[in-house]
């Protein structure tokens, strides 16, 4: 005779939570070695809270189980938009306020089980991301550009931040210096030679003073 143990359904939720955050991790890792403010951990608990919504919403609701996982899509837009800044006619951070959406919704197909197509669609979204910058790098050399954006402490001279951060960029060619906020933004767009190590320069950046925070964008 033949014995079978039942699974509990509390463990059934597990899965899919950590294929949710074993993805996001994925596209976080890509965003955090570029130097991103949204990085490893923030897409992984997008992806994770977007699956457990989903979960949720499947195992205890109504006959429309889709009801709570579509709310996802309108609250993962509030998150998305604090990644963009505005700097005069030039917005920047769309690009990681687009891979968190789409994190938020690998991690809602893990939620319902759908794991081959959240799968597929992370590695999409890293080709997206990653391969098509690299071959931007080698077959469109212009666009070798990076945007930097430097939070400054209250009353730290800007020109001397801005001294300071020209000379930080080692090795790249600074093309245009701006002011934005009334937060002290210093942005410097500068051209470099597309092999710069991004989280190298942040760091480098981190450390002078009067800086408080540090975004690239590339």
């Amino acid at each position: 005779m033949t014995v079978r143990y039942a699974v509990p359904m509390e463990w059934t939720v597990i899965p899919p939570l950590l294929v949710a955050i074993l993805l996001g991790a994925v596209l976080g890792l890509e965003r955090e070695l570029g130097a991103q403010p949204a990085g490893l951990r923030t897409h992984m608990l997008v992806a994770a809270g977007a699956s457990l919504f989903t979960i949720a919403g499947y195992e205890v609701g109504d006959d429309d189980r889709t009801r709570i996982a579509a709310q996802v899509v309108t609250g993962i837009g509030f998150l998305g938009a604090g990644a963009i800044l505005r700097e005069g006619a030039t917005i920047i951070g769309l690009t990681t306020a687009a891979s968190l959406w789409v994190t938020a919704a690998i991690g809602l197909v893990a939620g319902l089980r759908l794991y081959w197509a959240a799968a597929a669609a992370t590695a999409i979204a890293l080709a997206a991301l990653w391969l098509f910058k690299v071959a931007e790098a080698h077959w469109l050399p212009d666009r070798h550009r990076i945007r930097v954006t430097l939070t400054l402490a209250p009353g730290f001279p800007l020109d001397v931040a801005e001294r300071e951060a020209s000379a930080a960029l080692a090795g790249a060619a600074v093309l245009r210096v701006g002011y934005a906020g009334p937060d002290q933004l210093l942005v410097l767009t500068a051209r470099g030679d597309g092999a710069a190590s991004l989280p190298a320069v942040a760091e480098r950046l981190r450390r002078l003073d009067g800086v408080e925070g540090v975004e690239i964008e590339r």
